[in-house]
């Protein structure tokens, strides 16, 4: 009949089969009525600014525009681990939530109650990822352990390239959203709102202790550089992070020091360094 509008065909399941098979990933999450809860209150708190939902496979229409499909995986190699991954143009999201549990156990307070949140987070930031138009990176690490960073030569600066800004505006953009739904009257937004705003300054404060204490009588114990190319260290993206929602004097000073320590302190160093010395007599 003319001016008969069909809805989109429901594709999800053949599109994620598709997806995971050319990632060589796995479907992996024992409990989708959390994820469905969890999606509401993501999808609310960035509806205003995304214009899209984000919907699991047996919902996910392909040809729906405004639908983003989210696949909870795992690796299938031991090897291979990674938190998150935005594909813009494909319009889908991976996320592995064992490993943001395995993170939640080791850089949070309470486990049990902040998985919740730092998923939360995590799509939030995937989110970030779509509003800016740009991928986000998918991390591989050698060995299963979740890495902050590493420990190099005092004299060699750490700079901010261009894909760890973008990682960087992606976390401003998922604090904006909370911040824009810590007065909303809609109670998923505002579920959000408050749940993620109350587990940021304790991963912070677990992220700075731990790291003490691991390496604890070294010298420069601020000094950290990057896991990645293309990931800034995570303790310096949640310090970032706490600053934009709880903007103050002392968590400024804390990110202008950490630069600091990261760019300029490691060149004043390379005076001092006996490599860079040695290499200079030989020139």
């Amino acid at each position: 009949m003319a001016g008969c509008r069909h809805k989109p065909e429901l594709d999800g399941n053949a599109i994620e089969n598709q997806i995971i098979k050319e990632a060589d990933i796995r479907r992996a999450f024992p409990d989708l009525q959390l994820l469905k809860e969890i999606l509401t209150d993501v999808n609310c708190a960035d509806s205003a600014l995304l214009g899209k939902k984000i919907v699991l496979a047996d919902e996910y229409h392909s040809k729906d525009t405004t639908e983003i499909l989210l696949i909870p995986f795992q690796p299938n190699g031991k090897n291979y681990q990674s938190s998150a991954y935005s594909n813009i143009n494909g319009r889908y999201i991976l996320i592995n939530p064992e490993y943001i549990l395995d993170f939640t156990r080791k850089y949070s307070l309470n486990a049990d109650s902040s998985f919740r949140p730092v998923l939360e987070l995590m799509l939030l930031h995937e989110v970030g990822h779509f509003l800016l138009r740009k991928n986000g990176y998918f991390d591989k690490l050698n060995g299963t352990g979740i890495k902050l960073g590493q420990q190099r030569s005092d004299s060699e600066p750490e700079f901010m390239t261009m894909v760890k800004k973008i990682e960087l505006s992606a976390d401003s953009l998922a604090i904006d959203m909370v911040k824009r739904k810590l007065t909303s009257k809609t109670q998923p937004c505002l579920n959000i709102a408050m749940s993620v705003q109350l587990i940021i300054p304790g991963m912070q404060f677990m992220i700075s202790g731990r790291r003490m204490i691991d390496r604890f009588g070294e010298s420069n114990i601020q000094f950290l550089h990057d896991p990645s190319n293309d990931h800034p260290n995570l303790e310096l993206r949640v310090i970032f992070m706490n600053y934009f929602l709880n903007p103050n004097d002392g968590l400024k000073q804390m990110i202008d020091d950490y630069i600091y320590e990261r760019t300029v302190a490691p060149v004043h160093r390379q005076e001092f360094d006996p490599k860079i010395f040695n290499e200079q007599e030989k020139d």
